[in-house]
C-alpha cells in the first residue's frame, strides 16, 4: 500500500505537469486552429536553458524562472510573428508540415549545442525527501505538482474573471463576431501564442529536475500533450487537466506494476485508444 501511494503521488505530479503544458497548446488552438507539433520541443529549449543557467551560472532551475519565462514568451511573439501568423489560414496538412519541420530543426540544434547524451538538472531540492510515516516523497515532484495545480487554477480565473480572459473565449467561440464588437482578434492570438510559451518557460524548469533531459524528449511530450488533448475534449480546459492527471497515473502506476516496467509506455496510448473507441469527446466532453 506504501508503494501505491508513492506510485500514486509520482503519477499526479507527471499528470499535473501533462495537464499544464497541454492547457497552453489548448489555449492556442483555441483561438487560433492550429496544431502545433513542435509544442513539446519549444519546452525542451525552456529545459536546456534551465540546464545552461545551472553549469555556466550556477543559477538554481527554480530561480532561474524569473528570467526563461520572460524569454520564451519574448520568443513565442516573435515565432508568432514570423511562423505562425503567416499559416493561420492555411491547409491542416501545410500547418502540420511547418510545426513538424519546427521541431525537427529545434532537435537538430540542441544536437549540435548540447551533443545526444543524456543531462540531469541539479535544483537545491534535489536528492530532498518528505517522509509521512512509511511514504516517502521526492520534494521535486511534490513541488512540480503543487505548482501545476496552482497554476491551472491561475488560468482558470484569468478566463473566467477577466476582460482578456473575456476576449480570449470570444474568439475561441467566433472570431468574426469577436472581431465585429471590437476585439482585436490578432492581439489575441498572439498574446495567447506568447503566453503558451511563457508557461513552457514556466514548466520546463520546473520539470528540468524531474526528467532526464535530451534533445528528442520533445517529440515525446508532444505526443502525449496530443493524446490528453484529445481525452479531454479538444477545447475543455477542465477535462484538459483531468487528462493529463489520468495519463500521468497509467504511466506511473503502470511503471510499478507492469512486468517489464517498459511495457508502461504503451498504456497512454492504449488509454487513448479505449476512449476513441468509447468515449470519443473525450473525458468531460466538449
Amino acid at each position: 500500500m506504501d508503494t501505491f501511494i508513492q506510485g500514486l503521488v509520482q503519477g499526479l505530479a507527471i499528470g499535473g505537469i501533462y495537464g499544464l503544458i497541454t492547457m497552453a497548446l489548448t489555449a492556442v488552438y483555441s483561438v487560433t486552429r492550429l496544431l502545433n507539433f513542435a509544442h513539446g520541443d519549444l519546452m525542451v529549449i525552456a529545459m536546456y536553458l534551465a540546464l545552461t543557467g545551472v553549469r555556466w551560472l550556477g543559477v538554481d532551475p527554480y530561480l532561474s524562472i524569473l528570467v526563461i519565462a520572460p524569454l520564451m514568451f519574448g520568443f513565442g511573439m516573435v515565432l508568432f510573428h514570423l511562423i505562425f501568423e503567416r499559416v493561420l489560414r492555411a491547409h491542416v496538412l501545410l500547418v502540420v508540415q511547418v510545426t513538424l519541420g519546427l521541431g525537427f530543426v529545434i532537435q537538430s540544434a540542441l544536437l549540435m549545442i548540447f551533443s545526444a547524451n543524456y543531462q540531469t538538472v541539479q535544483s537545491f531540492l534535489t536528492g530532498k525527501k518528505i517522509v509521512l510515516g512509511q511514504i516517502v516523497f521526492q520534494a521535486t515532484f511534490l513541488v512540480a505538482f503543487v505548482v501545476s495545480v496552482m497554476m491551472a487554477l491561475l488560468f482558470f480565473w484569468m478566463l473566467n474573471r477577466t476582460t482578456f480572459g473575456r476576449k480570449v473565449r470570444a474568439v475561441a467561440e467566433d472570431p468574426t463576431a469577436a472581431s465585429l464588437c471590437g476585439i482585436s482578434v490578432r492581439w489575441v492570438q498572439m498574446i495567447v501564442f506568447a503566453g503558451a510559451l511563457g508557461t513552457l518557460g514556466i514548466v520546463g524548469p520546473l520539470v528540468a529536475p524531474v526528467f532526464i533531459v535530451e534533445p528528442t524528449l520533445g517529440l515525446h511530450l508532444t505526443l502525449v500533450a496530443f493524446i490528453v488533448l484529445i481525452l479531454g475534449g479538444v477545447t475543455n480546459f477542465i477535462g484538459t487537466f483531468v487528462a493529463g492527471v489520468i495519463i500521468g497515473l497509467a504511466e506511473a502506476l503502470g511503471g510499478l506494476y507492469m512486468n517489464p516496467p517498459e511495457f508502461a509506455g504503451i498504456l497512454p496510448y492504449g488509454i487513448f485508444i479505449l476512449f476513441l473507441l468509447v468515449r470519443p469527446s473525450g473525458v468531460l466532453g466538449r
